[in-house]
């Protein structure tokens, strides 16, 4: 069982239960992998300014981010920023609850050993974690 804080640092609602149910599963589903556990976890939700600052601070971009997660031993944060969530649903046509579960998901991977950056092959894979557990959470 993942010890799990909420900190919203915008003005907008968070759905946590629905985020905490999402979580609790995700972790059942890869509790079987040789993935590193995670104890404790913190869902920040933060704005678009502050989601620059941090990608710029810590990804060395000078741009928004939708999700950003950090890893601290067996525990970890993941930042979420929902103006950019939205922007994005807008723009692709998804509901806005279904990319914020998946942006979730996908922050929740990296936490648990699961990256992409360094080369086009890992990109590959971690695509096809990402789109395996979204299946097996519903959420494909």
């Amino acid at each position: 069982m993942i010890a799990l804080t909420f900190v919203n640092r915008t003005r907008g609602r968070v759905p946590r239960r629905r985020l905490e149910r999402l979580l609790a599963r995700a972790g059942k589903k890869l509790s079987n992998r040789n993935t590193p556990r995670i104890s404790a976890l913190a869902l920040v939700f933060i704005t678009p300014a502050e989601s620059r600052r941090l990608k710029k601070r810590f990804g060395g971009r000078d741009r928004v981010a939708d999700v950003l997660s950090f890893r601290y031993g067996s525990e970890g944060e993941i930042f979420l920023s929902p103006g950019v969530i939205r922007q994005e649903a807008r723009i692709s046509g998804k509901p806005y609850d279904r990319l914020l579960d998946a942006m979730l998901i996908h922050g929740f991977l990296h936490l648990s050993g699961y990256h992409h950056e360094g080369s086009s092959l890992r990109a590959r894979r971690f695509e096809a974690h990402e789109q395996a557990l979204h299946r097996r959470l519903g959420l494909a």
